[in-house]
């Protein structure tokens, strides 16, 4: 079935994200509980992201003599313990976004949906490889307001999009040595608010190689008593895992076409009850077919009782 145009215009804006995963987990876990969870950023594949810096605290010139002072030794453990903690705290979950900045949107501009494929996040062949269980799985649109708005006081969200750099730059932006003359002139509370800006803004920072995937991220710190309750096995753990709820956000489920049947039966399923549009995503040889499969089973089963 055909797709109206407007369906195309009202996702081409910033408002709109999207999640890749694998078809099961998101008709086992993200569409059945309403929610995404956040990833351990020390988790993550990237060794960029994953490997702490072997960090010390240097001191230059006639300040040399002064390193073994206790109060400074004190106040140097005191930032490398926050850094620490902060590092090791950092949960995330990861979008992409449309790329903005074309008139496709406008109600003046007429157009076709072909042609304009680049523009949208849920289009990216290398997204569907690497994180939608190479190209098995779904894409899952969001509304970023709404996501914002419903959990931004429960979890304390720190969203941003994700900056792209190369590795010099990286080196010169990311958090390295304590540096303890600097300390010695600003104080402890002073150099450790900077520390912490320099640190938040590192979360978001990715090799310029990941430069494609246009991401857009949401963070938390760990903060236990807002942990949801996870059944393992034949426990429940209070402790681990953030949740981040998804009620009412979701703008658009894509499927793959390559999902096998009893998937495509599931997310239909949970389309007609969340009443969003459940999108084919048919690949072809040279680029692909976007399918409104809820519409194409209507119509098939329409055919079948006549």
């Amino acid at each position: 079935m055909n797709i109206d145009i407007k369906f195309f215009k009202n996702l081409y804006s910033d408002d709109i994200i999207y999640h890749y995963t694998k078809a099961s987990t998101a008709i086992d876990f993200i569409l059945y509980n309403l929610q995404l969870k956040f990833s351990k950023r020390k988790k993550s594949n990237d060794p960029i992201e994953s490997n702490m810096a072997r960090r010390g605290t240097v001191y230059w010139g006639y300040n040399d003599d002064k390193l073994y002072k206790v109060n400074e030794n004190e106040d140097t453990n005191e930032l490398h313990n926050f850094i620490t903690a902060l590092e090791n705290n950092f949960y995330q979950i990861c979008f992409c976004k449309n790329h903005m900045g074309e008139d496709f949107a406008s109600e003046n501009y007429w157009s076709n949906f072909e042609g304009h494929e680049e523009l949208f996040g849920f289009t990216k062949p290398r997204m569907w490889d690497q994180y939608a269980d190479k190209f098995t799985g779904v894409c899952i649109a969001f509304s970023k307001e709404k996501l914002l708005s419903l959990n931004n006081k429960k979890l304390e969200i720190i969203p941003d999009d994700v900056k792209y750099f190369t590795y010099r730059e990286l080196s010169e932006r990311k958090m390295g040595d304590i540096q303890g003359n600097y300390l010695q002139n600003v104080g402890v509370k002073i150099y450790r608010k900077q520390i912490e800006k320099i640190i938040k803004d590192s979360f978001f920072y990715k090799h310029v190689d990941y430069e494609g995937e246009n991401e857009y991220r949401l963070g938390t710190c760990y903060d236990k008593s807002k942990c949801s309750a996870e059944r393992l096995k034949s426990e429940f753990v209070f402790d681990k895992s953030i949740m981040l709820d998804i009620s009412g956000c979701i703008e658009a489920i894509f499927m793959s076409s390559y999902a096998n049947d009893r998937q495509k039966s599931y997310l239909l399923e949970y389309a007609i009850k969340l009443n969003i549009p459940l999108i084919e995503m048919n690949w072809q040889h040279n680029s692909f077919k976007p399918r409104d499969y809820r519409s194409w089973i209507e119509l098939v089963e329409n055919l079948e009782k006549q």
